[in-house]
């Protein structure tokens, strides 16, 4: 069973990612939207992966943060929620799901594509008990949103420093806010892994 996967990108799509292994193996993997727009330029990708299997197919599911993939089998748990539905969940946000989920906030939920008033509430309902171990930013409206390009350039630049995708991604979302400029940002991204 594959559980994480680090390896070239051959292609991205919005809904899926085809790494690329040394043995020329293809792995498609499927991703939401929001993993879609962290992911580097080219290099090399890392994810952590749910594998999925059913008597009648195998699929791969691929997400940047360990937590979001639990979150992801929690939703799997929830009847009449099925792997695109909970990928749609997820394409939310990690951060704003779990903060919808904390407030009981029916209306994020319910903005989701294909999920109801009824359906919103049990999900929250499902999952309001559950313990995710993560730590819910106290301002996550403070965060710093990178233009794709500028986003992708650092990550691309960073990997080739050879600092993993994964840390990158993480480090590039906890900037300081006032930290929009790569002359500032790469420094301060390397002083935090080294």
């Amino acid at each position: 069973m594959i559980a994480y996967i680090e390896w070239n990108v051959l292609e991205k799509s919005f809904n899926t990612v085809t790494l690329l292994t040394n043995g020329w193996v293809g792995y498609e993997i499927h991703i939401h939207e929001w993993t879609y727009s962290q992911l580097p330029g080219s290099w090399i990708c890392s994810l952590y992966v749910y594998d999925h299997i059913t008597e009648n197919a195998r699929s791969l599911f691929g997400f940047l943060e360990a937590e979001e993939k639990q979150v992801f089998k929690e939703l799997l748990k929830i009847s009449w929620v099925g792997w695109k539905v909970a990928l749609q969940i997820l394409s939310l946000g990690i951060q704003n799901l779990l903060q919808a989920i904390t407030q009981q906030d029916n209306k994020s939920i319910e903005s989701v594509k294909w999920i109801g008033k009824k359906m919103a509430e049990k999900i929250l309902l499902e999952l309001k008990d559950k313990d995710f171990w993560i730590t819910l930013s106290a301002e996550p409206s403070s965060r710093v949103s990178l233009p794709q390009g500028l986003s992708e350039s650092i990550q691309s630049t960073l990997v080739g420093m050879w600092y993993t995708p994964q840390d990158v991604a993480r480090c590039l979302s906890q900037l300081p806010p006032d930290m929009t400029d790569a002359a500032d940002i790469l420094p301060y991204v390397i002083q935090e892994l080294s």
